[in-house]
């Protein structure tokens, strides 16, 4: 029997680095400048966040590529070639696409890009669509891309792949959430003293 997945294929190392690593960039990076500041203070926060913005695409644009690339040098799983499978795997990357979507339609370009770790907050807290149905749905819209995409593909490893960019987006809530409170929180208190 063949091997469903491939484990010393250097893309499937690559896809997982870029997968783990991206997050894990734009935390670090985020949390410095809204410690620090020395973006904002040298660029201005709106600039700054665009420049960390320009690098998340980037980074996403590689990560999303190399994630194909470990898609199309694995091996397939041919029980997964069917109509209906391939149906629900475009039904996933549909309803990952419109919670992508609305999300940013919600968050606007800094909202999105962690523009309150650079001091653009916003006026308060978004409970509209799709923030009602989901907590963190862009992070959970672009693991069922993923995920969808996969299955479209009877890619085993890019299921595992897919996982795994669940997985790493679970964490970054984690330190996300408790960090974003604290910002908003020091906000607030920072308002009703004035």
């Amino acid at each position: 029997m063949d091997a469903i997945i491939n484990l010393k294929d250097v893309n499937l190392l690559i896809a997982s680095g870029c997968i783990i690593f991206n997050p894990l960039y734009w935390n670090i990076v985020a949390r410095w400048e809204c410690r620090s500041r020395a973006i904002s203070r040298k660029l201005g926060a709106k600039v700054g966040c665009s420049l960390l913005a320009a690098t998340i695409l980037v980074l996403g644009i590689v990560r999303d590529w190399r994630f194909g690339e470990a898609i199309v040098t694995q091996p397939r799983w041919h029980v997964m070639e069917q109509q209906w499978i391939w149906a629900l795997g475009y039904v996933t990357v549909s309803m990952g696409t419109i919670l992508v979507l609305s999300s940013f339609l919600r968050l606007g370009f800094f909202g999105t890009f962690l523009g309150d770790y650079f001091g653009i907050l916003m006026d308060e807290r978004v409970i509209g669509f799709p923030f009602n149905i989901i907590n963190n749905p862009m992070y959970w819209g672009t693991s069922l891309n993923f995920l969808g995409y996969a299955v479209v593909q009877a890619s085993p490893v890019g299921i595992i792949l897919s996982a795994l960019v669940a997985i790493v987006y679970k964490i970054a809530i984690i330190y996300e959430g408790e960090f974003t409170t604290r910002i908003y929180n020091e906000a607030d208190k920072n308002r009703k003293m004035v």
